[in-house]
């Protein structure tokens, strides 16, 4: 029996391996659990250690933050399941995969770099999220582009939300894609 168990997790390293250098909507998603669970470590961090009138903000807005990336991850991972996608469920996982940065020094920062923080990592999953979408609706994962394309809309109305609440335009200090003029 174990040498079976052993033999089926092989193959999911294997293939797990291949999706992530092939991408997939299955592998992207998987990013994008990955970044929702350790940006949810890092709202409860910053909701439990920052300062000043960031508190307030974070009082009215965190566990709304936490709860509804709780419930995108579990969302998202049952789609995963019913498309036969592979599902991330260990912390190996999430450290593996996330595109974003945990610093625990952070919490000594001011609220407003705290709150920047996790806006800033907002805007860094989107380019998870769009790059999901479209391999979702490619592979006609029609279920998970919908989710997603709900993610998007929730990820978008929260970084309007801390950046109007830190004084900043909605896009200041975030990503923006350069276009390299090579298209003429």
């Amino acid at each position: 029996m174990t040498n079976q168990v052993n033999n089926k997790y092989e193959k999911e390293i294997q293939r797990a391996d291949y999706e992530h250098h092939h991408p997939t909507a299955g592998a992207m998603i998987g990013h994008i659990v990955a970044n929702l669970t350790i940006h949810s470590l890092k709202i409860k961090q910053t909701a439990l250690f920052a300062p000043d009138n960031t508190q307030l903000f974070l009082n009215q807005f965190a566990k709304d933050w936490y709860c509804t990336e709780q419930n995108f991850i579990w969302e998202l991972s049952q789609s995963l399941r019913d498309e036969n996608d592979l599902v991330p469920t260990t912390q190996k996982d999430m450290q593996e995969y996330t595109g974003l940065v945990e610093d625990a020094s952070i919490k000594y920062q001011s609220g407003s770099d705290q709150l920047f923080d996790l806006v800033k990592d907002f805007d860094s999953q989107l380019l998870y999220v769009t790059k999901g979408i479209t391999l979702a609706q490619k592979e006609q994962h029609f279920g998970e582009s919908k989710q997603l394309e709900q993610l998007y809309i929730w990820v978008k109305a929260q970084i309007a939300q801390g950046q109007l609440f830190l004084g900043h335009d909605i896009k200041e200090g975030l990503y923006i894609e350069i276009e390299d003029g090579d298209d003429e």
